[in-house]
C-alpha cells in the first residue's frame, strides 16, 4: 500500500477536531453499559490491524508506544494527535502510524484494561481519542468506487429476530430503481467482513428496539473503521424507544419512517456523488 501524497501527510486540525467531537459525544452521551462494548470493539479492531504490517519493528519502538499510551490517557485532548504529527514529520508513513503505533497502543490499552491497571473512565477517554484519529486517517487508505447507479446495502443489526420491516424497505427501494443488497440474520464479525468486502457507499441499518443499542453501537464503530467512506442511516423501532441515544452514535442520518428514509437516502446518495 503506497503512502499518500505529501500534501496529505498531516492530520488537519479541523478534521481531527470534528472527529474528536463526535468521539467525545459517544463517550459523554451514551450510557456506560452501551459505551463499554463500543470501546472494546474499537480497541479490538485497531489492535487487529497490527499483524498486517510486516516492516514495523515493535521492539525498537516500545518507549514511543508507551509515550503514545500516556498521551491517549492524558488531560490534553491534542497530545496524542500531536505525537502522531511529530512522528509523521520524522518521515513515518501513514500506514506505519495506522498499523504500527495506533494498533499497538490499542492493544496495550486493552491489556491494561483487562488487568485493571486503568479505569473504565480512562479507557473511555483513550478509546475516544483513538477512534477520532482513526476516523481522521482511515479514509485515506481507500479510494471510493465510482457511483453509477443508486445503490445501498441494507442490514439488520445482529441479534434481530424480526426483519420484515427491512425486507419491505428493501423491496420498496428496489421498486424505485435502487440496487439494494440485503443482509439479515448474521453475526457481528461475519456482517462486518461481508460489508467490508462490498464496500458500499450507503448503508441502511435497522434495529428493532432499545435492546439492540449495544449491538448497534458496536456495528456502527466497526463499520466506520472497516468501511471509512460509507454513509450510515439508522431506522427502526429503536428510534421511538432510544432515539436520543442513537443520535449520539456516529451516524449520518436517522429515519423514523420509510418516507423520511427515502428522502435521506436520496440526500446521502447525492452527497456521495458530489464527493467522488
Amino acid at each position: 500500500m503506497p503512502p499518500p501524497n505529501p500534501p496529505e501527510q498531516h492530520v488537519p486540525p479541523d478534521l481531527f477536531g470534528r472527529a474528536h467531537v463526535r468521539a467525545a459525544t459517544l463517550k459523554q452521551r451514551l450510557p456506560d453499559e452501551v459505551f463499554e462494548p463500543i470501546a472494546k470493539e474499537v480497541l479490538r479492531r485497531v489492535a487487529e490491524a497490527r499483524p498486517s504490517l510486516r516492516t514495523f519493528d515493535l521492539t525498537e519502538r516500545q518507549r514511543e508506544i508507551t509515550e503514545l499510551c500516556d498521551a491517549l490517557l492524558s488531560a490534553d485532548d491534542r497530545a496524542a494527535v500531536d505525537f502522531i504529527e511529530a512522528r509523521r514529520l520524522d518521515g513515518l508513513s501513514l500506514e506505519e502510524m495506522y498499523l504500527g503505533y495506533l494498533s499497538e497502543a490499542a492493544r496495550n490499552l486493552g491489556v491494561m484494561w483487562d488487568e485493571d491497571r486503568v479505569s473504565f473512565v480512562d479507557v473511555a477517554i483513550g478509546t475516544s481519542r483513538i477512534y477520532a484519529i482513526m476516523r481522521t486517517m482511515s479514509a485515506r487508505f481507500r479510494t471510493p468506487a465510482a457511483i453509477n447507479e443508486k445503490s445501498a446495502l441494507f442490514a439488520s443489526v445482529p441479534g434481530e429476530a424480526h426483519t420484515l420491516g427491512i425486507d419491505m424497505a428493501a423491496d420498496l427501494f428496489r421498486k424505485e430503481g435502487w440496487e439494494i443488497e440485503l443482509k439479515t440474520g448474521q453475526a457481528h464479525d461475519q456482517l462486518v467482513a461481508e460489508i467490508r468486502a462490498v464496500a458500499p457507499r450507503l448503508i441502511g441499518l435497522s434495529a428493532g428496539g432499545k435492546r439492540s443499542l449495544k449491538a448497534l453501537g458496536r456495528l456502527v464503530v466497526a463499520l466506520r473503521l472497516a468501511t471509512p467512506c460509507c454513509s450510515i442511516l439508522v431506522s427502526g423501532n429503536i428510534l421511538s424507544e432510544a432515539g436520543d441515544t442513537v443520535e449520539a452514535m456516529d451516524v449520518d442520518a436517522i429515519a423514523y419512517d420509510v418516507h423520511a428514509a427515502r428522502a435521506m437516502m436520496e440526500d446521502l446518495w447525492n452527497e456521495a456523488r458530489r464527493a467522488h
